[in-house]
């Protein structure tokens, strides 16, 4: 970063900087991290006598307060014969310790203080993360310090805990990122930790006379669970040395300890393992050529980001690119390049590229593609203006970066208080410290075709070997060194990017729009926005920002079409029509995404929504290049051929997602009309021709109506021009057909019903829809309520002490405004019709803990209601949820709020008794179903079963 800029950031004199950079380096106990021109918090950096790390944020508006500790090992510690031991502990540190010893104690603070919480473990990483609601953030840290002080291990917990990892790793046995990633392991060096399994199973914590699990897990604790490995992230209301005052008062008495980590790693392969060839067999269906190559990493890289240049010249998606290129020849349809599996000495680089049908025999072409593309960089692409454009469009982004969630921004840093120095702790993923053409020669020089491995993922893959714990088919053959010869013609279409025009160079935020009349003054703009269009076939809102103080806008459209929401045919092609209308915009909208300007264009049940959202000076030419390719509607033959190919596959490959998730999306099926899953659209797929595609896109406009959302950085006069222009380009002609209505299907006292669909998973899943009374923001506040209590003990009942699954959760499901919850269980040991009594167990005694916490849930959810947005963008989005609901006031929150507060013990009571209490209101989701299973009305045919339910409609 340039001098100038670096000053501004850090608003001192070159004399008061050199103050600075000496008091850092002579003590470094209060720090204050570079932060960005419109970031509101406060921030100081500190570590404590013990060597933990800490960062204190002060947020004054935060609408949660939120923690996080990273601790800095993970898989790569597990001890040999203990794969999966680092996971584990983290199950365990949930389960009580000496001075909160009940089990469920923890979650269910959380949970009655409106708040949530979880973990995770990485290669090198080990993160704990919770937010709550502000005024219980001191006895959260206090709960929260003693898992790192004194935790219990309780013995039969540790028995338990392990039924829950197992439950863990079979419910993704049959997903392809572990199974692929199973298969490297298998591959790599032994004798480098990246090779260990990291999830672990009932076999590899295995509980024996001759090898206790307790005793492991408390050895791995002591070895390497040491303050000066940890960092921590508080965020609060408070000021900062308040918090600095909560924070010390509990961490300092973790533990600090001997700990011997690596200097550095054995090899990622073997000597003369590398090149080599790999072939995997996935369960969906998938086709993915990766290079990957093993290589280094170091403080250095991570300042000048000599890897993120690389991945940015070969990941490029524009005209003259290696995707550009592969598409043209019928090979790819997609491509990323960069860093993966990184951890404290070395990654790889990836370059993958999801292939067609025809790409996967040309597998070896593509591979001496890439290596062409490589040497093209050397060649030709080491150019400072190339670098200055990353930085310069990385020191815009930082600039005018809004706020994330406490929990997000928490969650994130303590992870990279361990990558950067605490000083750039905010800034380092934005820092290019300069262009180093020597730093980036050294990584190029590791993308050469002695040091790869080559992986095909297809499924016509026949493999010999199976993967270890995936058992994934695979088989590894000679990766040659030599590459293929490419032809002139083909060379020459290979070109680098040009310059970005797309970067923006007008960043001033427009002054606040002038009163019209006699002595015109600056006003604020109206507080909501207001309908600056209102015609029968278009009604357009607008407002100018007068909050976030950031040079972006939010243009939001919905085509309501006729054609698209009458039937499943049309839904078929309008999602056609919008892979051919983004593919074809790509390479245009690619460097425009790039310089922080995204669309997206996704058909819906009504018809067709178009988003775009970021820096406002060039969105409306992007905007005209979007409505001109919707309006011609012209594609080449091979892309609708590719296209239809790809999303057929995606709609195949549904049925083999995360088997809860197969199972919740029947809900909408079943309930909501029209709604089309991706097998329903499969069956028409087939008939359907480029001219009948065509023919589409002519006619899809016919009778459209138009929705329009225009917040952000505009003026009135530029929204009402935007209209004109949009009403022009979008609104086809008359033809009278009228827009189906939606429906929404409502469960009343008829069932239970239940709904079979069997999965290609070896999991149970039972799943219970529970419908709310009526629309009536009462019904949804108790509810929400009901939802929330009910959720911590759900959890509690059915997975901690029962273990039945790894999967147990209660979640909203709301179909428009008809509010839903759903309890679900996935389960890999128990059937479906156990799972359904257990659950209707729970709820026969459920009614208990709508008492516990009441008070604190529903100021938890009022205060949620209430909370001002954080971001331009998401208050776009509660605008645009706003009016997609009728809620031309845009006050339903503030409504619902009211409806929270209004709730009380006996109503909620009452409601439950009503709505889920009642087995006659209930619909049942199972993935198999025996003849013992509880009397149910099955649902043979969906169309019969809708018939027998009351239907809401809905324009």
């Amino acid at each position: 970063m340039r001098a100038a800029v670096f000053l501004r950031r850090w608003r001192l004199s070159r004399a008061g900087l050199l103050v600075m950079l000496l008091l850092m380096a002579a003590h470094a106990q209060a720090l204050v991290p570079i932060k960005g021109d419109i970031d509101h918090r406060d921030y100081r950096y500190l570590e404590l006598e013990n060597g933990l790390k800490v960062l204190l944020i002060s947020d004054p508006q935060a609408e949660k307060a939120a923690a996080s500790l990273d601790v800095h090992v993970g898989h790569h510690q597990n001890p040999l014969g203990r794969e999966g031991l680092a996971h584990f502990l983290e199950h365990m540190l949930f389960l009580g310790t000496e001075k909160y010893p009940e089990p469920g104690a923890y979650p269910a603070f959380i949970s009655r203080h409106g708040g949530s919480h979880n973990a995770y473990t990485a290669s090198e990483h080990t993160n704990y993360f919770f937010d709550i609601d502000p005024e219980y953030l001191e006895p959260a840290l206090d709960r929260f310090a003693q898992f790192f002080i004194a935790p219990r291990f309780n013995p039969e917990y540790v028995d338990r805990e392990r039924f829950a990892v197992e439950s863990e790793f079979k419910a993704r046995l049959n997903d392809d990122a572990r199974r692929i990633h199973d298969v490297y392991q298998a591959l790599m060096n032994p004798a480098h930790p990246a090779a260990r399994f990291g999830v672990g199973n009932l076999t590899t914590l295995a509980d024996t006379e001759e090898r206790p699990l307790r005793a492991d897990l408390i050895d791995f604790y002591q070895r390497y669970y040491s303050s000066d490995l940890m960092s921590l992230v508080v965020l609060g209301r408070e000021n900062l040395d308040a918090l600095q005052k909560q924070v010390t008062e509990r961490f300092k008495a973790i533990p600090v300890r001997d700990v011997s980590l690596p200097e550095a790693y054995p090899p990622l392969f073997g000597k003369d393992q590398l090149p080599m060839r790999v072939s995997i067999e996935p369960e969906k269906d998938l086709r993915r050529l990766s290079l990957l190559f093993p290589l280094p990493v170091s403080a250095e890289s991570e300042a000048h980001k000599p890897l993120h240049y690389i991945g940015h010249l070969l990941g490029h998606e524009g005209e003259g690119s290696l995707l550009s290129l592969l598409k043209e020849l019928g090979w790819a349809e997609g491509l990323s390049a960069g860093t993966r599996h990184r951890d404290r000495h070395d990654a790889l680089f990836q370059v993958s590229i999801e292939l067609t049908e025809l790409g996967v025999r040309a597998a070896d072409q593509i591979v001496a593609l890439v290596f062409h593309a490589i040497k093209q960089i050397e060649a030709r692409g080491l150019d400072a203006w190339r670098y200055e454009e990353l930085q310069q469009m990385a020191n815009i982004d930082f600039r005018f970066q809004e706020v994330r969630s406490p929990v997000e921004t928490v969650r994130g840093l303590a992870h990279r208080l361990h990558l950067y120095d605490p000083v750039n702790v905010l800034w380092g993923d934005y820092r290019y410290a300069g262009y180093d053409a020597r730093l980036i020669k050294k990584y190029l020089g590791y993308l050469n075709s002695g040091n790869v491995l080559v992986s095909l993922v297809a499924p016509t893959v026949e493999g010999n070997v199976r993967s270890p714990y995936y058992q994934a088919p695979y088989r590894v053959d000679d990766q040659p060194v030599e590459q293929p010869a490419i032809k002139a013609r083909i060379q020459k279409q290979l070109t680098l990017p040009k310059p970005n025009d797309f970067i923006p160079t007008r960043l001033a935020v427009k002054e606040a729009p002038l009163l019209p009349g006699p002595g015109a003054s600056p006003t604020k703009a109206p507080g909501l926005p207001e309908a600056v269009v209102d015609k029968a076939r278009i009604k357009v809102w607008y407002q100018w920002d007068q909050e976030f103080e950031v040079p972006k806008t939010s243009m939001r459209l919905r085509l309501k079409l006729p054609r698209v929401a009458g039937s499943v045919e049309g839904a078929t092609k309008a999602e056609l029509l919008s892979e051919l209308v983004r593919d074809q915009l790509n390479e245009f909208a690619y460097p425009a995404q790039l310089a922080g300007l995204d669309f997206s264009l996704r058909p819906n049940t009504r018809g067709l929504d178009i988003e775009i959202f970021g820096y406002s000076s060039r969105q409306n030419l992007l905007l005209t290049r979007i409505v001109e390719a919707l309006r011609k509607g012209r594609f080449e033959q091979d892309r609708f051929d590719d296209l239809k190919r790809t999303v057929a596959r995606r709609w195949r490959n549904e049925a083999l997602d995360t088997p809860y998730g197969v199972i919740a999306r029947q809900v909408p099926r079943l309930h909501f009309a029209p709604y089309s899953l991706g097998r329903d659209k499969l069956r028409v797929l087939e008939g359907i021709d480029l001219k009948a595609i065509h023919q589409f896109a002519d006619s899809v406009l016919k009778d459209a109506e138009l929705e329009v959302l225009l917040y952000g950085n505009l003026y009135r006069q530029e929204a009402v021009r935007l209209a004109a222009y949009l009403e022009h380009q979008l609104l086809g002609d008359l033809t009278r057909q009228d827009l189906a209505p939606a429906r929404v299907f409502r469960l009343k006292s008829r069932g239970p019903w239940v709904y079979e669909r069997p999965l290609e998973h070896d999991d149970s899943v039972t799943m219970l829809y529970v419908q709310g009374l009526s629309t009536e923001l009462d019904d949804v506040a108790h509810m929400q309520l009901a939802r929330r209590l009910l959720q911590p003990a759900f959890f509690h009942e059915l997975r901690t002490e029962k273990q039945l699954g790894y999967v147990a959760t209660v979640f909203g499901l709301p179909l428009k405004d008809q509010e839903g919850t759903v309890l679900v269980v996935q389960s890999p040991s128990v059937d479906s019709d156990r799972l359904w009594r257990e659950m209707d167990g729970f709820l026969a005694g459920a009614e208990i803990h709508l008492k516990e916490g009441l008070a604190e849930q529903k100021t938890a959810l009022v205060r949620e209601l209430r909370e001002p947005a954080k971001t331009l963008y998401q208050q776009s989005d509660r605008y645009w949820e706003g009016l997609m609901m009728g809620d031309t006031r845009f006050d339903r929150r503030e409504r619902l709020a009211q409806a929270v507060e209004a709730v009380t013990a006996d109503s909620l009571q009452a409601y439950y008794r009503k709505v889920f209490a009642d087995p006659a209101r209930r619909l049942w989701l199972v993935t198999d179903r025996s003849e013992e299973a509880p009397a149910a009305k099955v649902i043979d045919a969906i169309p019969d079963y809708q018939k027998a339910l009351e239907a809401l409609s809905y324009p």
